[in-house]
């Protein structure tokens, strides 16, 4: 009989009998340089990743596909959404063989592959690769499941997501207004969005002068959003559910986490790094460059599909029952500590502060 092992989760396991590296803390430094190792399964090279903010409810791994190369096909009980960091190439998308999907990708493209749908990525240049980052629902899957055939086996199909219709990946955006937060927004469905550079932003209510944009795909219970913030502002302090997977496509800063009565951790991040915040910390991001910065958040619980009420009102106000602190509601020794920090770090690279407007500085 095999030893008994005891503290032990399934999805873990299953990233050692790949071959591949987990990273686990609270950040990547750098998606796009982060060093991989070969995984058989696909062809490419990866490595996975389960930062302590999923919860072991969702998880990220980085791949890159070789220049004239293709990844093996896959398929699997557990959703993912991609992001591409660098190159371009085309992926193929199919429950039939017969009712094949195919469309191509460059950087910054951001698409969803449906629940146990086969694919295949193809690298579209013959001198570059090209790298990927994708959120998916492995570990939650895998650990209530543990049973590789099922996950990766499974015959079963959802047509309520995927019927292999012919413009699934057309780019296509419809747009419906949500309306339960602290001031309308849009919300973008597709199950393909080309450039996340290239949308069009809206006012947000993170903070001074924010603007944000929403994504729904593949109507699975996995979303995404961007938010751009000016230089030499921070946003509202705010909490949400667990699995946001937030990576930084410009900009500098840092972001500041902390639990209900405990101590702040300060994470300093730049272009390429991801942090997930844990479960229902309070966190705010602080922008000390002088140029806006941007991220692109990939998360678990999308607007129309939640999994967990922590996520159902982070853009709502305290004030209104809601999880983001306004900034005349925040406890004025919190937004006085907030505020020295945040100075300290804009002096010392000669950014100036453009935060008059709601407090003083």
């Amino acid at each position: 009989m095999a030893e008994m092992k005891w503290n032990c989760l399934y999805y873990d396991e299953w990233v050692e009998r790949e071959g591949l590296d987990l990273i686990r803390g609270h950040k990547i430094d750098d998606v796009f340089t982060q060093p991989l190792k070969p995984w058989a399964r696909t062809g490419g090279q990866a490595v996975q990743i389960q930062l302590q903010g999923t919860g072991e409810l969702n998880a990220a791994y980085i791949c890159e596909i070789a220049p004239k190369k293709q990844l093996s096909p896959q398929k699997h009980m557990y959703e993912e959404l991609v992001f591409v960091l660098s190159g371009r190439g085309s992926t193929t998308v199919w429950y039939d063989e017969k009712r094949k999907n195919s469309f191509e990708w460059q950087a910054g493209s951001l698409f969803a592959v449906p629940l146990n749908a086969r694919y295949q990525h193809f690298n579209g240049s013959g001198t570059e690769p090209a790298r990927y980052v994708a959120v998916t629902t492995a570990p939650i899957m895998m650990n209530l499941v543990r049973n590789d055939d099922f996950i990766f086996n499974n015959d079963a199909v959802f047509p309520e997501r995927y019927q292999g219709q012919d413009q699934y990946y057309s780019g296509k955006i419809k747009t419906e207004i949500f309306g339960l937060w602290d001031i309308p927004l849009s919300v973008n469905f597709s199950n393909f969005f080309a450039n996340v550079y290239d949308v069009p932003l809206e006012e947000s209510s993170r903070g001074v002068n924010t603007r944000g944009y929403n994504f729904e795909l593949a109507n699975g219970v996995q979303g995404a959003h961007v938010l751009e913030i000016p230089g030499g502002t921070f946003s509202k302090v705010h909490r949400h559910g667990p699995g946001a997977h937030v990576i930084w496509l410009m900009g500098e800063g840092y972001t500041m986490m902390w639990p209900d009565g405990g101590e702040k951790l300060k994470e300093n991040w730049k272009r390429g790094m991801m942090v997930v915040p844990p479960d229902w910390w309070w966190h705010q991001h602080c922008i000390v460059s002088n140029e806006p910065a941007r991220h692109l958040a990939l998360k678990l619980s999308s607007k129309t599909n939640k999994v967990n009420k922590n996520s159902m009102n982070t853009l709502k106000s305290t004030k209104r029952g809601g999880n983001q602190m306004n900034y005349e509601d925040t406890p004025p020794e919190l937004i006085a500590e907030l505020k020295n920090i945040f100075v300290q770090e804009c002096a010392q690279r000669g950014t100036p502060v453009n935060m008059d407007a709601v407090i003083d500085i």
